[in-house]
C-alpha cells in the first residue's frame, strides 16, 4: 500500500506539472510605425554624391509572420543644388533574416513618384531645355534595398541604416536615385 501511495503521488505531481507547463506561443502579428531622415542622391552629376536631396520618411509596417511583413511608406526630400523636390509613395514586402535584437532585412516596393526640378536635371535626363525652366515628372517607381534594425526595447527600435535604389522612368530616361535612411520606429 505504501508503494501504491508513492506511485499515485508521483503521477499526480507529474499531472500537475504538465498542467502548469506553458503552452506553445503562436506568433501574433504586430504593427510598426517608422519616422526618419532620408538622404537621396541622384545618379547624375560628376559623382554619386554630387547632388543631395534631404528629407523625411514615414512608414507603416504590418508584420504577418516572424520574418515577413507588408510595408507602406512615403518619402519627401528636397535640395538646393538644382531646386529639386522629390515625393514618393510605395508599398511592398519586407523580409527579416533574423528576429532577435539585430534584424537585417531586405525590402522590395512599388509605387508612385513625383519630381520637380530645374537646372542640372534638365540637361542630363531630358532633351536639352533652358536651365531656368521648371520640369515636373511623375510616374511609376520601384524601391529595392537592404537595411538593419536594432531593437532597443520591446516597443522601440532604431533603424541603423537602410539603403535602397529607386529607378524612376521619366519619359525616355531612367535616372536612378539612391536612398540612405535612418530613424526610429515604434512597435505595438
Amino acid at each position: 500500500m505504501k508503494n501504491l501511495s508513492i506511485v499515485v503521488m508521483l503521477v499526480l505531481t507529474a499531472a500537475f506539472s504538465f498542467a502548469q507547463a506553458p503552452s506553445a506561443a503562436l506568433y501574433k502579428p504586430n504593427s510598426e510605425v517608422y519616422v526618419g531622415y532620408i538622404g537621396t542622391s541622384p545618379d547624375y552629376g560628376a559623382g554619386l554624391f554630387s547632388y543631395q536631396l534631404n528629407g523625411g520618411e514615414l512608414a507603416y509596417t504590418r508584420n504577418l509572420y516572424s520574418h515577413f511583413a507588408l510595408v507602406a511608406s512615403g518619402a519627401y526630400s528636397a535640395g538646393n543644388a538644382f531646386s529639386g523636390k522629390l515625393f514618393s509613395a510605395t508599398t511592398g514586402v519586407k523580409f527579416n533574416f533574423l528576429t532577435g535584437r539585430v534584424r537585417p532585412y531586405t525590402t522590395g516596393q512599388v509605387g508612385f513618384a513625383h519630381l520637380s526640378a530645374t537646372g542640372m536635371y534638365n540637361r542630363d535626363h531630358k532633351p536639352p531645355v533652358a536651365n531656368s525652366r521648371n520640369i515636373v515628372d511623375d510616374g511609376l517607381t520601384v524601391r529595392a534595398g537592404v537595411g538593419v534594425d536594432f531593437q532597443v526595447n520591446p516597443h522601440v527600435y532604431w533603424r541603423v541604416l537602410q539603403w535602397d535604389v529607386q529607378p524612376m522612368p521619366w519619359g525616355r530616361n531612367t535616372p536612378y536615385y539612391f536612398n540612405f535612411s535612418t530613424g526610429v520606429g515604434y512597435r505595438f
